[in-house]
């Protein structure tokens, strides 16, 4: 048992297994035993942050100068820092990430941590890797490219509170993304005084997965793309969506023109709380296209809004397999007798497991916690209790095909009562988790 067979592995595979680890720890291992002593100096990358060089505000300088040096004729695959302005000696640091281009890096990942009052701006030499595989800037600068952007192998790119030379930063990004012919999955969160215009035009042939943190707005053409990732945008355009197969949205912008776009979408959606709210009004005001090839979708509610949405919803999703409810407690006082009658297409023809689960108020959600009067306290408990019951007798009693109904709820109360609903489906099997 106390065989050590790690240190019997050849030199490269060992530092393959370091190139995973942070530097700090890869340092570490040369304490084992004579035989790693000096190992991780031929590790192929460099995985730093400047707070393990706290004792000297030049010493991140002077050891990645001398790995560097040490490992001169070797390829670096991996250049990773994350740096705090104020505890960085800054000069030459651009001089890493040409040597880490030069050298054949896979992975260049760069992140100032904090929004300084400038920013230090990328080497040109980014924009003609002929290695790279996965780029991400965060809270750096990049310069105007006056040459065509070579990217060949580039398939991952993240940039994030980005400062653009140019006054239209747009014809930099455009530059960056077309020059990226092989381009898989794509990040990108704006700062609202990153010059860029009020739409960025995102147009890309292989973009697969596409995710959009923040900004003012983002128009997409890929007719690749498989998943889009809207957390938190005013203003999304999508264009070509055929072969879309999942949507994450959580945002407050107009719903309609965008869902209309995105109907096509052929595996799975997941839809926030505060969408929810918008998506309700949209619904009240005029139709949005049904998703007919939708088979997975998870969605937030709200106590004040479940009963009153939760049919029309399930209405524009007919072809539904499964379905994961969060259920939001909510501190408003619904309508009594508010009851689910209404039964979709999908509960009768091709749904077969529903997941219904509790959300925490103030963790999960965000939102704020709020003191209220015991009296009043107690009625939203019985309100909330009261609700949660009728979703699930609604799905017991209304589904036809229904295999499992899996509850995830806090009231024991609730899962007593459920010996006293009648299953439509006889074999539909009750989990508790």
């Amino acid at each position: 048992m106390g065989y050590d067979r790690i240190s019997l592995l050849p030199d490269s595979l060992l530092t393959q297994i370091l190139l995973h680890l942070p530097t700090k720890d890869s340092v570490k291992t040369s304490l084992l035993s004579t035989r790693w002593r000096n190992l991780w100096l031929d590790v192929p990358g460099l995985d730093l942050h400047s707070n393990d060089f706290r004792y000297s505000s030049s010493a991140i300088k002077t050891f990645t100068d001398k790995f560097l040096e040490l490992n001169r004729e070797s390829r670096l695959l991996k250049f990773k820092i994350k740096y705090d302005e104020c505890n960085v000696y800054l000069f030459g640091i651009s001089e890493w990430f040409v040597t880490a281009i030069n050298r054949g890096a896979q992975v260049l990942d760069v992140d100032t941590l904090r929004c300084p009052f400038y920013k230090d701006f990328m080497p040109l030499d980014v924009y003609k890797s002929k290695t790279l595989v996965s780029l991400k800037l965060v809270n750096v600068g990049l310069l105007k490219p006056e040459f065509v952007v070579s990217l060949p192998c580039l398939k991952i790119m993240h940039l994030e509170d980005i400062q653009y030379s140019d006054d239209d930063g747009s014809l930099i990004v455009e530059k960056l993304v077309s020059g990226c012919p092989v381009l898989e999955d794509l990040t990108l969160c704006r700062s609202f005084d990153d010059k860029l215009p009020v739409a960025l035009r995102v147009m890309s042939q292989t973009l697969k997965r596409f995710c959009v943190k923040s900004g003012p707005g983002i128009e997409s053409d890929a007719p690749g793309l498989k998943c889009i990732d809207f957390p938190d945008d005013d203003r999304v355009v999508g264009k070509n969506l055929s072969f879309l197969l999942m949507v994450d949205i959580d945002t407050k912008f107009n719903l309609h023109e965008f869902l209309n776009g995105v109907s096509g979408v052929r595996r799975s959606m997941i839809i926030s709380q505060r969408t929810i709210k918008e998506l309700y009004r949209c619904l009240n005001m005029e139709p949005i296209s049904k998703f007919h090839n939708l088979s997975r979708l998870e969605v937030s509610f709200s106590s004040d809004l479940l009963l009153q949405v939760l049919p029309n919803f399930l209405e524009i999703s007919p072809n539904l397999k499964y379905l994961t409810l969060c259920l939001v407690f909510s501190t408003k006082i619904e309508r009594e007798n508010l009851e689910l009658s209404n039964a979709p297409r999908c509960l009768l023809s091709t749904l077969e497991c529903v997941e219904i689960k509790e959300m925490i108020a103030g963790e999960e959600t965000g939102m704020a916690r709020v003191r209220i009067a015991k009296t009043t306290a107690m009625k939203l408990a019985k309100q909330k209790k009261k609700i949660w019951m009728e979703v699930v007798r609604y799905f017991l009693e209304d589904s036809v095909v229904l295999k499992n109904l899996i509850l995830c709820l806090t009231d024991s109360d609730i899962t007593k009562k459920l010996v006293t609903f009648t299953k439509r489906f006889g074999r539909c099997q009750t989990i508790f988790r």
